[in-house]
């Protein structure tokens, strides 16, 4: 069953197309490569020129391979072991072989440094750095998306208690 995605979201992402400004979403969950679709869909109506390209960058493991026979495969696979339905894979699907999107590898970002995407897809959390985050963002052009990818809510907590713990190691030694 499809839900309906929150009018707020559409707002935002027309917003910064509007006044040229980056718009960050954060997504939660393991199925968050599903709204990418979404999201996707929704900058490409809201800007006039062709559809926007994407930059995927990761550190280890891609979720699904760039190779169009391997990714078809795999989504054979997931289907079977019930972790996507076919409405949801076909949309992927359809998303990845489109074209237009760019795979790096994190420590492979220095590469990418001068092109212009419309829109990132930041997928493993817990590996990105201050200056990786900065290099890849960017890359971004005005009025496009950055998107994060959480596993779960958990990443997001382990980088208040990071924050928090280098405030008192700060205020103990400076």
């Amino acid at each position: 069953m499809r839900k309906k995605v929150d009018e707020r979201i559409r707002t935002l992402i027309e917003n910064g197309v509007n006044s040229r400004h980056r718009s960050m979403f954060v997504i939660i969950g393991d199925k968050s490569r599903d709204q990418i679709v979404n999201l996707h869909y929704m900058l490409s109506k809201a800007q006039v020129k062709s559809r926007p390209s994407v930059l995927w960058c990761y550190k280890h493991k891609l979720e699904l391979s760039s190779h169009m026979k391997k990714r078809g495969k795999q989504v054979k696979k997931m289907m079977q072991q019930g972790l996507c339905d076919a409405e949801k894979a076909d949309a992927f699907s359809l998303f990845a072989q489109g074209g237009g999107i760019t795979y790096c590898l994190y420590k492979d970002s220095e590469k990418v440094l001068g092109n212009t995407f419309g829109m990132c897809i930041l997928q493993d959390f817990e590996a990105l750095q201050p200056n990786l985050l900065a290099r890849t963002i960017e890359t971004v052009e005005g009025g496009g998306l950055v998107v994060l990818l959480l596993r779960s809510l958990s990443s997001l907590t382990s980088l208040y208690t990071m924050v928090m713990v280098r405030k008192q190691i700060q205020n103990s030694y400076f």
